[in-house]
């Protein structure tokens, strides 16, 4: 199991401190003021998927005593301080976006109702777009493995994992929403964006997994419908879902060497070569910081 794997693949957790929470804020705004500076035109919050973000919104692994714990408005607390630090750092018209779980999928974690009360919260300050995903490392939901029965006929067949809630969090949205997970077809992009049985479609599809296997889909659909078939790890394991972000992520690194997307990867494989290039990579960053901190 991934509990089993995490002395492996993650660093024991602890509570934050005070100063390691404002620490984190201001490094979050210090980021998106970069990235406005290198030339984006925005930035996405990440609080879904189990990271950090994602802990504090859900209350099973938010047990925090203080007012960064607890009710629903002190877990998004460090949330909305993000936002907040964000849009004093970068320019009115920088984009500012939020990635949101509409459930962790776990007993006692982060629920559908806990997404639309913190949507709404999310009203009150300056966002462009909020983002429907849901799941964790621990339940895949986001690789479509979602641990609750499919509903919809697009659902079952491992496409738009999470239109559903989407179209019940377009109903309270006060900004445009995006829906993420598993769409490689262009009639199921289409029908996400289409109203349906008297609820609003969304605003935007995102189809990032599909792109890193075939790069110019959106040029193909314009000429006709192609559906995507991409390699998937069926693991009974939260592996697996480190697995299907490994070999992502190798089709980025393939791509920007100037090679195709191979369709024909190793899972095992793949995941420790992802692995060890991040321990490498870690390892060459603290010792960036370190010389850093000296100078």
């Amino acid at each position: 199991s991934l509990h089993d794997a995490l002395p492996i693949f993650f660093t024991p957790p602890r509570a934050m401190t005070q100063d390691d929470i404002r620490r984190v804020i201001d490094q979050f705004a210090t980021t998106a003021e970069l990235a406005e500076r290198a030339g984006f035109d925005g930035v996405e919050i990440h609080a879904a998927h189990g990271y950090l973000l994602s802990q504090f919104l859900s209350p099973l692994t938010n047990r925090r005593g203080d007012d960064w714990g607890g009710s629903l408005e002190n877990r998004a607390r460090i949330l909305i301080e993000i936002l907040r630090a964000v849009r004093a750092r970068v320019s009115p018209g920088f984009g500012v976006g939020v990635k949101l779980n509409s459930a962790d999928f776990q007993k006692g974690g982060f629920d559908a109702e806990d997404a639309v009360a913190v949507v709404r919260l999310l009203n009150l300050e300056a966002v462009d777009l909020v983002e429907i995903s849901g799941g964790s490392y621990e339940s895949p939901a986001m690789h479509g493995r979602p641990q609750q029965p499919a509903k919809r006929a697009s659902t079952r067949a491992r496409e738009a994992y999470f239109l559903d809630f989407a179209r019940d969090i377009v109903a309270v949205a006060a900004m445009p929403v995006m829906v993420t997970g598993g769409i490689r077809s262009r009639a199921t992009a289409e029908g996400a964006l289409t109203p349906e049985d008297g609820r609003a479609g969304v605003a935007m599809v995102g189809i990032a997994q599909a792109l890193a296997y075939t790069p110019d889909l959106p040029n193909r659909w314009k000429q006709r419908e192609e559906v995507i078939e991409v390699p998937r790890v069926d693991w009974k394991s939260g592996l697996a879902s480190l697995a299907t972000m490994a070999m992502t992520k190798l089709q980025l690194q393939r791509m920007g060497r100037g090679r195709n997307p191979s369709f024909r990867l190793w899972a095992p494989w793949v995941l420790i070569r992802d692995q060890l290039r991040t321990r490498r990579l870690n390892r060459a960053y603290r010792g960036w910081l370190h010389t850093r901190g000296k100078g």
